[in-house]
């Protein structure tokens, strides 16, 4: 097998615990020069930046794909370099986007309380139980699929398996359980009156896509106190099905050692009833024939929150490779057009990105600050000259090159751990994307085009079609939105948005 990044990883770590040189037991007395050291000389300190490396290949070890009677399957990745095994548990049709309509929250309450009580074992129960095998057990709910995550030593794999089988498969939800994690709900809830952020990430969510759609969807305080154990359970019996989950299993693994072990943790799993479906794809607005501005009145402010966007692309897009490079350039490093301009040539906040949140349908594309209430006006402004300008203005092949190598030269730290790998083979299975494109990655990003970039800024940054969410404080920020004509201005209301 090549040697991998798990391999350096791991060196690297040992070369860290080596024992130090032993000091003299009398160390001369330092003289009064050594005392006070001269500054280094300016011509000491470096005067260019560094200049970036050629992007690595990746090799990553075959996988071993196998399909368990019930439907479910299983993938093993071998990475022997540390006695440690990563497994991930993904189940496709378990997420927020597949949620009923009128119960936003209930995907991720379920995730949570699946590691509340199961196997016959309650919370307690079960967190001693993984800590004496020295395992950590996660549960989440992402949009398009739920997951559980498992982390463990290889020899305290089997115990730890059969406590992730327990959780994903037999939950018991207890009554009072339920009763807590709804109640902190409510009380998350309630704070979030006080949240800038969580209010314009609700209300950009809300007037992209619309309440009534998946992506447009959030928790309130009526669908919260709607979550009781009949629910979860009516949930976790339709969306968690071993005929749409995914056992990842990275690390020192055999396939024909762990097949049995396997086979005895979740071969008994059963669906029942009908599943959801996992080929529809939700439904993309139609694109806005304006820009609005819509400013959400939060008296006293510290500062004002912006959020523009609208609707932009499915992960299985073609072109996926110039999209990151492009936002790459855009907003998605440090040194991107928009941090520059809002952070660092202006002052105006502690930073400032964009980004696509790619899903099985078009997840958002969203541009974003915190700003200076005093720069509101003038930071709209700001985000807009840089979303026309990524438009209209071709970028220098010093740009090309730097927004490249910024994309392939992180996928190296995407894949530093077993956990790592399993997330990026994850995401992989809930989009049905080819496995040969983590070998692929580096080659077709360096081959993105100046061309490619202005084609798919022109495609996908629509600053003509834009929803702009300002949550702040409206008596100081109004009137410098209106003057600055970037689109017609609608005040609301927080309470439209945090229910």
């Amino acid at each position: 097998m090549k040697r991998t990044l798990a391999t350096i990883a791991a060196g690297a770590a040992l070369s860290a615990c080596a024992p130090a040189a032993q000091e003299p037991e009398t160390a001369p007395a330092p003289s009064p020069a050594q005392q006070q050291p001269a500054a280094p000389a300016a011509a000491a300190f470096p005067t260019t930046a560094p200049s970036t490396s050629a992007a690595p290949r990746i090799d990553l070890p075959d996988a071993v794909r196998r399909t368990l009677p019930n439907g479910l399957k299983v993938v093993y990745i071998q990475q022997r370099e540390l006695p440690v095994v990563s497994a991930l548990m993904l189940t496709r049709g378990a997420g927020t986007g597949d949620e009923p309509a009128n119960a936003s929250g209930l995907a991720s309450f379920t995730a949570s309380m699946l590691d509340e009580g199961a196997g016959g074992k309650n919370s307690l129960q079960l967190a001693d139980a993984l800590d004496l095998l020295g395992a950590s057990l996660t549960t989440s709910a992402g949009v398009d699929a739920a997951q559980a995550n498992l982390y463990v030593l290889k020899q305290n794999f089997p115990a730890a398996l059969r406590l992730m089988a327990d959780v994903v498969t037999r939950p018991d939800f207890p009554q009072r359980e339920v009763d807590r994690l709804r109640q902190e709900r409510l009380t998350q809830l309630a704070r979030a009156r006080d949240e800038a952020t969580t209010i314009a990430n609700y209300a950009f969510s809300s007037l992209v896509y619309g309440e009534q759609h998946p992506y447009g969807r959030y928790p309130t305080q009526a669908t919260t106190e709607r979550l009781n154990r009949a629910a979860v359970a009516a949930f976790h019996a339709r969306g968690y099905r071993p005929e749409n989950s995914t056992l990842i299993l990275v690390g020192d693994v055999d396939p024909a050692q762990m097949e049995p072990l396997v086979e005895q943790a979740f071969g008994s799993w059963r669906a029942t009833g009908t599943g959801p479906s996992l080929t529809a794809t939700p439904a993309t607005p139609a694109a806005l024939n304006r820009t609005t501005v819509y400013l959400v009145d939060k008296p006293g402010a510290a500062q004002s929150e912006i959020r523009i966007g609208h609707p932009g692309v499915a992960r299985n897009t073609p072109d996926y490779y110039a999209l990151l490079v492009m936002n790459t350039l855009l907003g998605a490093s440090f040194t991107s057009r928009l941090n520059t301009n809002l952070r660092e040539t202006h002052g105006w906040a502690y930073g400032a990105s964009s980004g696509y949140q790619m899903l099985r349908g078009a997840g958002p594309f969203t541009a974003r600050a915190g700003v200076q209430t005093n720069a509101t006006d003038s930071s709209v402004v700001e985000f807009f000259k840089e979303l026309n300008r990524i438009r209209t203005e071709d970028v220098t092949e010093a740009e090309l090159d730097k927004a490249r190598r910024y994309v392939a030269l992180r996928l190296p730290d995407q894949l530093e751990t077993t956990s790592d790998i399993a997330a990026q083979y994850g995401n992989l299975e809930t989009y049905g994307i080819d496995p040969s494109f983590l070998e692929t990655y580096v080659e077709r990003t360096m081959a993105v085009t100046a061309a490619d970039l202005r084609r798919v800024a022109n495609q996908y940054v629509r600053p003509g079609q834009s929803v702009v969410v300002v949550v702040g404080d409206r008596s100081k920020v109004e009137a410098g939105l209106r003057a600055a004509n970037v689109g017609t201005v609608v005040v609301r209301d927080v309470s439209e948005f945090v229910k």
